[in-house]
C-alpha cells in the first residue's frame, strides 16, 4: 500500500462513518435531538472524506516510510472494525432500546478516531497531511463531546 492508497482508504472509512450516522438518524427519527445530531455527524464525516480525497489528489505521491504505511494500514482496519461493531450494536434488538450504551460506544469510537488522527496520521512527514489530520482530530473530539451531551440528555 502506498500513500495514495492509504488516503483513499481513509476517505472510504470516513464515508462509512457517514453512512453509519445516516442510518442512525433514520433509526432515531422519533427522537429529534438524536436524529439531528446524527444527521450533523453524517454531514461532517462526508466533509472529512472530501477533504481526505482532496489531500490524496495533491499529496498522494508523497513518500511515506514503510513503517508509517504499515501503521496507517493497521489503524484503518481498526477504524473499519470499530464502525462495523457500532453498526452491529445499533442493528441489534437492544441497540435502539439501549440508547445509552450505543451513545457510549459512539463516544469511544470518535475518541479512538481522534487519537488515531492526532497520534498516528498527524505525525506524517508531509505538513499538509499533518494539518488535515490534526484538524480532523479536533473535530473528532467535538463529535465525542456532542455525543456525550446527547447521552446525558437521553438519560434525563
Amino acid at each position: 500500500m502506498n500513500a495514495s492508497e492509504c488516503l483513499r482508504a481513509a476517505a472510504r472509512i470516513e464515508s462509512t462513518a457517514k453512512e453509519l450516522y445516516a442510518e442512525l438518524a433514520v433509526t432515531f427519527a422519533q427522537q429529534p435531538f438524536l436524529a439531528e445530531l446524527f444527521e450533523r455527524l453524517a454531514l461532517e464525516e462526508a466533509q472529512h472524506a472530501m477533504r481526505i480525497r482532496l489531500l490524496e489528489r495533491h499529496h498522494g505521491r508523497a513518500p511515506w516510510s514503510e513503517e508509517m504505511l504499515e501503521r496507517f494500514q493497521v489503524e484503518l482496519v481498526g477504524m473499519l472494525e470499530e464502525i462495523e461493531a457500532v453498526r452491529k450494536l445499533a442493528r441489534s434488538s437492544g441497540g435502539a432500546r439501549n440508547v445509552g450504551a450505543l451513545l457510549r460506544r459512539l463516544t469511544q469510537m470518535e475518541s479512538r478516531f481522534g487519537s488515531i488522527h492526532a497520534e498516528e496520521l498527524a505525525k506524517s512527514a508531509a505538513p499538509a497531511v499533518q494539518k488535515l489530520f490534526a484538524s480532523l482530530a479536533l473535530q473528532d473530539a467535538k463529535h465525542s463531546e456532542m455525543i456525550r451531551k446527547a447521552a446525558v440528555l437521553s438519560t434525563a
